[in-house]
């Protein structure tokens, strides 16, 4: 199938996407040794950058397929990183506050193609709020992320339906119990609730089950910048394809998706169609590579969901 046919079929559709703002700031400093009376790092700030990252994220590289996207958040919270700026090395973060914010009123979600919900577990999905959209939702495209701030807390599970799942590797043994087996049993377990489930791989690709059958693409070579919103951008543009195209076909675009999103830092910018029609169209997106010097295999992995 040609990258264009391949994304040909999200054009038309009109989509909404559901979930919290997530501001992300990056402090960029230079490494100074360490104090001497204390273990911890030592750096002097040099700047920050700051991007409205979270739904508004995949929002934005889902409008590189789609003319006709709409986003709704009321949880906002800030997420602070701390950088080492000669290699772009995060040294830790700090999360919080969490904020209620006012929002245009909620569209009717049965006016949508697709309703996309972005869940990274800050309180904003709860059960009354999950039921209707569940109930009202025509097609219901949904990413549950596990990090620091949710740990075992926010799982795909307290879903009770979705057309597509899309979340990765921990996150599926995390929601299935399955710390060590085969990622099939993961698979096979989220499908009793998800008509389609994707699962990203980090360096192994990804793999996905949809009517009972199991695919798996290997992911596309790339240099890695920062995984930030690398899970963003896969779920975004599969979720706007899921159900239009084969499973491996699904997994393809993602895994390109992604492996675009970690060639800049943080959101300085997103996906663009053409960015993916020339990486689809390369032999690079047909085929995994070997690992050569600094480049890896990647698709989107654990650090890649943030």
């Amino acid at each position: 199938m040609s990258a264009y046919d391949l994304l040909a079929p999200a054009a038309p559709k009109r989509v909404l996407f559901i979930g919290e703002t997530i501001t992300d700031v990056y402090h960029y400093g230079r490494a100074q040794g360490r104090p001497m009376k204390e273990s911890i790092p030592c750096l002097e700030h040099v700047r920050s950058e700051e991007w409205r990252g979270g739904v508004h994220a995949s929002a934005a590289h889902a409008r590189a397929l789609c003319a006709n996207v709409d986003v709704v958040s009321w949880v906002a919270i800030r997420k602070e990183r701390w950088i080492e700026e000669a290699h772009t090395r995060k040294l830790f973060e700090l999360y919080g506050p969490i904020e209620r914010v006012n929002s245009a009123r909620c569209p009717r979600l049965a006016d949508y193609d697709r309703v996309c919900v972005n869940d990274y577990g800050h309180d904003m999905f709860d059960r009354e709020t999950i039921g209707l959209i569940c109930k009202e939702a025509r097609f219901l495209a949904l990413n549950v992320q596990t990090n620091s701030g949710n740990y075992g807390f926010n799982l795909a599970t307290k879903w009770p339906r979705a057309d597509y799942l899309c979340c990765q590797e921990f996150e599926a043994r995390l929601a299935t119990q399955n710390r060590s087996g085969p990622i099939e049993a993961s698979l096979e377990k989220l499908a009793t609730f998800a008509t389609r489930v994707a699962v990203t791989r980090g360096g192994a690709g990804a793999i996905g089950m949809e009517n009972g059958i199991i695919t798996a693409q290997p992911a596309v070579s790339t240099q890695v910048v920062d995984t930030l919103g690398a899970g963003d951008a896969f779920f975004a543009v599969t979720a706007v394809l899921a159900g239009d195209v084969p499973m491996a076909e699904l997994l393809r675009v993602g895994n390109a998706a992604g492996a675009l999103k970690v060639g800049w830092v943080g959101h300085r910018k997103s996906v663009t169609k053409q960015e993916l029609f020339q990486l689809l169209n390369t032999k690079a997106a047909e085929e995994a590579q070997p690992e050569i010097g600094n480049q890896f295999r990647v698709g989107v992995g654990e650090e890649g969901m943030e």
